[in-house]
């Protein structure tokens, strides 16, 4: 799925998609850090040790598992009337929205036919650690767009009993350990995923500077044009399901 960082730099895409609804657009911009904060909040369980499950509501392999977004809202029915919530409170749900999005639809249109168990391609072993390859590459090119004051903006998120299933103190916990990673040199995507899969991250870093190998090794296996269209679409659609939430 992609990182934190590519969940932040894609939120003002969504912000400025078409299918945003204009009085949503406006509302997001004034509570851009709660938005910001519910872009990267469902990744949470790193710090809060819960299920991933319990925090995207969607399982993998997906097997038709319906929107999470629509799962979230029914488990969770005093979040479903936005208008019943605070202005930042409903601005950080869109956030949250826009992440089960891009994340389920990640799931379904990259890792699933592209690096998962039903894929025959090398061994599974070697597919998820490529599959984390990518989401490297694609990470560090997210990170240089991001501005260098995005970490003060996103501090800016106070989470006060915004989700009824996570702490506010493991929301704070989240903010802040994506903020400290904000701005030049600062990102440790490589360190996490290298420690996630007990790899070598010096040999990890070494494929992600060489094209070459990336070529031959990962983007062979990748359909002309997949990530380009899975972007788009994501961006339209998470744009569309906030639409249907504030309406």
């Amino acid at each position: 799925m992609p990182t934190p960082f590519t969940h932040l730099a894609t939120a003002p895409e969504i912000l400025a998609a078409p299918e945003m609804p204009e009085a949503a657009r406006a509302a997001l911009r004034a509570e851009y850090p709660a938005f910001l904060l519910g872009n990267i909040a469902p990744d949470v369980q790193t710090v809060s040790g819960q299920s991933r499950e319990a925090t995207h509501f969607f399982p993998v392999p997906l097997n038709g598992a319906p929107p999470a977004q629509w799962q979230m809202l029914q488990r969770h029915r005093r979040l479903a009337c936005r208008s019943d919530l605070r202005p930042a409170q409903a601005a950080f749900l869109a956030g949250y929205i826009s992440h089960l999005v891009l994340d389920q639809r990640w799931v379904g249109e990259i890792f699933e036919p592209v690096f998962g168990p039903r894929q025959t391609w090398d061994d599974f072993r070697e597919r998820l650690y490529l599959h984390n390859v990518l989401r490297a590459h694609w990470d560090a090119a997210d990170l240089d767009r991001l501005a260098s004051t995005l970490d003060d903006v996103l501090r800016g998120a106070r989470p006060d009993g915004w989700l009824p299933f996570v702490d506010d103190a493991h929301l704070l916990t989240w903010r802040d350990l994506v903020a400290d990673q904000l701005g030049p040199g600062a990102g440790r995507t490589v360190e996490v995923f290298a420690q996630r899969m007990g790899a070598d991250p010096e040999a990890l870093r070494a494929l992600l500077a060489s094209p070459d190998e990336l070529a031959r090794r990962l983007y062979v296996h990748l359909p002309a044009g997949a990530l380009e269209r899975y972007r788009a679409g994501a961006i339209t659609a998470a744009a569309a399901a906030i639409g249907d939430y504030w309406l």
